[in-house]
């Protein structure tokens, strides 16, 4: 069974939630092209041997497919110009200096996985009997390529991993905090440090305490 209570989604994870949610997308068949961009107003523009673009003026905003590509691949190339669209890319990349240029394009690979996975939806998916079939319960409910569901399977094991052991940290924090508090010492040692406390003041020592 999946902890996902250790998991902490991105504050781009986050973002992509609001918006979907907001827009009503809120199962995996609803992650489609023509019904996201319809919502977001965003016109969807098919043409011949084009490179896949994006681009935003004042008569709106639009992204550009090559018609000729295989559907599997139109989806990927809409939702990779939807994350430049998004975040506010310039849609005129080739002024950029190149680690700006890389910057975005990380960025934009990230958007792609968790845009077209949604990690609150994949939390609804019934994980089969061994975990490692998980991928292509992935890939066939989100309809993407099984090696990149399998990227977003180990990204999320990851971050539960990562969670799970970041609590593990803090409980010990708090163990070493109670153990160590006065209010939680025995009987026993209470009366051995006020026995101490005694025997500095009858030395005239006195107690500091910082």
């Amino acid at each position: 069974m999946l902890q996902w209570n250790y998991y902490q989604p991105t504050e781009l994870e986050k973002d992509i939630a609001a918006l979907y949610r907001s827009i009503g997308i809120g199962n995996p068949e609803d992650i489609d092209p023509e019904l996201i961009s319809a919502r977001l107003n965003i016109k969807l523009l098919y043409k011949d041997d084009i490179v896949p673009f994006f681009h935003e003026n004042n008569r709106g905003r639009f992204i550009g497919l090559d018609k000729r590509l295989p559907a599997s691949q139109q989806h990927i190339d809409f939702f990779h110009e939807l994350g430049h669209l998004i975040r506010g890319h310039d849609g005129d990349q080739s002024t950029l200096p190149f680690l700006f240029r890389e910057l975005q394009e990380e960025q934009v690979e990230h958007f792609i996985k968790y845009a077209l996975m949604p990690y609150y939806m994949i939390k609804q998916l019934k994980v089969p009997e061994y975990e490692r079939d998980f991928p292509y319960v992935i890939a066939s409910t989100f309809n993407v390529q099984l090696d990149l569901a399998k990227e977003r399977w180990e990204q999320i094991k990851r971050r539960i991993s990562t969670g799970k052991w970041e609590q593990e940290c803090i409980e010990r924090e708090r163990s070493r905090y109670r153990k160590t508090s006065p209010a939680n010492w025995c009987p026993e040692a209470k009366a051995m440090f006020r026995l101490a406390i005694d025997g500095k003041m009858k030395k005239g020592q006195g107690v500091i305490i910082r």
